[in-house]
């Protein structure tokens, strides 16, 4: 256990933007607030159904209406940033710096290694993403509690029960999410190791399949499929009920998909522990 929170901290020492990005962003959002708190002239005006709930797909009781859900679509979309700038680059940077040579001689595999950084992506990544939605929602309770009247609190549901329901709720939806990218990450590790560009290999192998799958069978269908599979987390994300969108994916489907993750997983590790092979060629 001690030696995955060693590569654990490793990761988080040589990838510092995973800790500035979300920083630099509450960071900013307590430098408005305390702007508006200086301010002369304070009002928060807010406009609604009646019901305490702007209808913008967003579920009534839920912490804070639309400003809660705001907050949920900004760390989540953190989460998706910081995802796609760590993935492609950890497996090449160890090589590029030198250091894979220097873990090869301590008593970590390359499955360890690799399972090290897809856990990494996956939970730590998700969990900074939390912290930092319900760091917005306290300063949004702050706010409320400043300015707005207990009946207005009542009705937008910010209170701290809801807080931490809403923090709860936020957590499960970023665990669907991880799943979904799964496969995504374990792919784009494997590419990393066999083109200095993986986002761009992908991206230009996912365009070039559509249109030959277009050309092959006159349909789009195989296209949408894979549409679909690159496109779940954000819907999990944006979606008023995570679960539902999870669902409709298909329980199969998804482990389908996670058996091609524990492929590409696989093939990660191999093309690891082959890295003075693939330089030669």
């Amino acid at each position: 256990m001690r030696a995955w929170f060693t590569l654990l901290e490793k990761e988080l020492i040589e990838h510092r933007i995973v800790i500035r990005l979300p920083l630099l962003l509450l960071a900013f959002a307590i430098i408005n607030f305390v702007f508006v708190m200086q301010g002369d002239n304070v009002a928060l005006s807010i406009q609604s159904s009646g019901q305490g709930v702007i209808d913008w797909g967003v579920a009534q009781g839920t912490f804070a209406g639309l400003v809660g859900k705001l907050n949920e679509v900004v760390a989540g979309i953190v989460y998706l940033v910081l995802f796609f700038i760590y993935v492609p680059k950890t497996l090449r940077k160890e090589k590029q710096e030198g250091s894979l040579l220097f873990w090869r001689s301590m008593p970590v595999s390359d499955y360890q290694a690799v399972a090290a950084k897809l856990i990494f992506a996956l939970v730590v990544i998700p969990l900074i993403a939390s912290a930092l939605m319900i760091a917005a929602d306290f300063i949004v309770w702050v706010m409320a509690t400043l300015w707005l009247h207990q009946e207005m609190m009542a009705n937008w549901g910010i209170s701290i029960a809801n807080l931490l329901g809403h923090w709860w709720a936020f957590s499960g939806r970023l665990a669907l999410m991880s799943i979904a990218l799964f496969p995504i990450g374990a792919g784009l590790m494997a590419l990393s190791q066999l083109t200095r560009y993986p986002l761009l290999a992908a991206i230009l192998t996912v365009i070039l399949f559509k249109i030959a799958m277009f050309q092959a069978t006159g349909s789009s269908e195989a296209g949408a499929v894979l549409s679909e599979i690159y496109g779940l987390p954000f819907s999990i994300l944006t979606s008023s009920s995570a679960y539902t969108v999870f669902a409709e994916f298909g329980y199969f489907s998804h482990l389908v998909m996670l058996a091609v993750g524990v492929v590409l997983y696989w093939l990660s590790c191999w093309l690891r522990g082959r890295d003075d092979m693939l330089r030669m060629m």
